[in-house]
């Protein structure tokens, strides 16, 4: 399996962790980064729980639930989103915007965020996540550290 191939489905089980994580801690925060090992999540949540809610995720992921691998809060959400209104925005107001058209482009950029929603969703299902985790095997949770900012790294191995 190639390396890109690896984050998207590191990709997918992270989105799925969040959610387990999610439904267990209501109103969760936490930031999660797909790498070509596992996954890494930035949040107050005990190292325990985020074990714990990796290995239900594969297990749920394995048994069907591959739409746990999109979410709504990740980053393709808002790549989509700041992409489609950057456009609509440049494509209404053209090189020389003028407060005539300031109506126009907050039309066009309202615009291009509905699209932008569900646009996201489909990236993420067919571009950047993927819920094939057959083969992915949980494989640990280790401490990290990044520019003084602590953060669990959930370490997955492929058996393909």
């Amino acid at each position: 399996m190639n390396f890109l191939e690896k984050v998207r489905r590191n990709h997918g089980i992270e989105h799925a962790t969040v959610h387990v994580l999610s439904e267990w801690i209501p109103n969760l925060s936490a930031v999660g980064r797909a790498d070509g090992n596992g996954f890494a999540i930035l949040s107050d949540v005990a190292p325990e729980q985020i074990a714990d809610a990796a290995q239900e995720a594969l297990h749920r992921m394995k048994n069907g639930q591959g739409n746990l691998a999109v979410h709504p809060r990740c980053g393709t959400q808002l790549v989509t989103l700041g992409a489609l209104t950057a456009l609509a925005a440049f494509v209404v107001l053209g090189r020389r915007p003028r407060v005539s058209r300031l109506p126009d482009a907050m039309l066009a950029t309202t615009l291009a965020a509905i699209v932008a929603q569900p646009l996201g969703l489909q990236l993420q299902k067919y571009v950047t996540t993927s819920p094939n985790v057959e083969g992915a095997e949980f494989a640990g949770v280790a401490r990290r550290e990044f520019a003084g900012l602590e953060y669990w790294h959930v370490d997955i191995e492929w058996n393909e």
